[in-house]
């Protein structure tokens, strides 16, 4: 039997985190319950992708975590698509949804450091380098075409890729990227309302039908250089399976980098409270707006307003970066260890 393209949901309404399709196949057993088997497998597989995103844990304590639980019991909905009994065998590409606040309760309980917010919007310039060569929007470019054709279930970041087409080419050259020409790459940021660019550039040296492959990955805008570097060995025909396998290591170590940061900020941030003085209501607004939107802020919690002043709580994670901002904004700012008055310089 075949059943081609058909979706079966099940679901009930709860805090929820989703890893979508997971490809499951396997051969089919007489007299059991082929979907409930693939179901479980589902389960299984997507409940250690979605630790494997939000934690820095290896694949073993992973394993070791997952073993102790029944992971049907952290789901709370599922979707089929594509299902097939046929030529002996089940297969289909399922999403499922877990249940968020029972996983961070597991790692809490047991002592396991995470993170599972999502990341911004981010561009991806996939750069390559082919002996010497620098390609971008030419064709053919292996290396921007294995990106655009990855499965992409987004992990934590949703990547974005440039359509190519005549106004990226008139933006960016392949030259603008390799030299990460802030103005330009941000021109392209702009164009596709992004606010982090990431360049994974792809250096490829091919001898007798030999490539040594090697990644580095770069921010667009910061020019700053990620710590995830990856080497490989490949022939002519395997190229194309090497890049998807560079992808798929790159997106999880990236991950782990965006975990990895946010949990070192959370464990350093500092709880701050403010005294803010002001002569108006749109004055007032002004400051609020500053520290809000603030980078080095993680929370803002307003505890009292009057006319002239207003006490708030914060949450900061890196102190001298947050009050040279402040300065920069004419803020004058008195500290008394975690207690501080702001006000403005005139």
């Amino acid at each position: 039997m075949l059943f081609a393209n058909i979706q079966q949901t099940y679901s009930n309404d709860t805090s929820k985190s989703t890893v979508k399709d997971i490809f499951i196949d396997f051969e089919l057993k007489k007299n059991q319950e082929n979907r409930k088997i693939g179901l479980q497998k589902s389960y299984l597989t997507g409940l250690k992708r979605f630790l494997s995103w939000i934690t820095v844990s290896n694949n073993q304590e992973i394993i070791e975590l997952v073993n102790t639980i029944e992971p049907s019991s952290l789901v709370t909905s599922y979707s089929i698509q594509n299902e097939k009994f046929t030529q002996g065998r089940y297969s289909a590409l399922i999403t499922v949804n877990f249940d968020l606040n029972k996983i961070e309760k597991l790692l809490d309980i047991n002592k396991i450091d995470y993170y599972a917010g999502v990341g911004p919007k981010t561009l991806i310039i996939p750069l390559m380098s082919f002996n010497d060569q620098l390609v971008l929007w030419d064709d053919p470019n292996p290396w921007f075409q294995t990106w655009v054709e990855r499965p992409f279930d987004a992990n934590l970041t949703e990547f974005i890729i440039p359509e190519g087409d005549i106004e990226d080419l008139l933006i960016l050259s392949s030259e603008d990227v390799r030299k990460l020409n802030f103005n330009k790459i941000r021109n392209l940021a702009l164009k596709y309302g992004v606010k982090k660019v990431l360049v994974p550039f792809l250096k490829i040296e091919e001898k007798e039908g030999k490539y040594n492959i090697s990644l580095r990955c770069f921010n667009g805008l910061s020019k700053e250089e990620l710590n995830i570097k990856i080497i490989k060995k490949s022939d002519q025909k395997r190229l194309n399976l090497e890049l998807f396998d560079i992808i798929n290591t790159f997106t999880n170590s990236f991950d782990d980098h965006w975990v990895e940061d946010n949990i070192k900020k959370i464990k350093s941030q500092t709880i701050i409270e403010l005294t803010i003085g002001y002569e108006s209501f749109k004055e007032w607004i002004n400051i609020k707006n500053i520290i809000k939107n603030s980078e080095n802020v993680k929370e803002f919690k307003i505890l009292n307003l009057t006319s002239t002043k207003s006490d708030a709580k914060i949450k900061i994670i890196n102190e001298d970066k947050f009050l040279s901002e402040l300065e920069n904004n004419n803020l004058n700012i008195k500290k008394d260890k975690f207690i501080w008055n702001i006000r403005r310089v005139f």
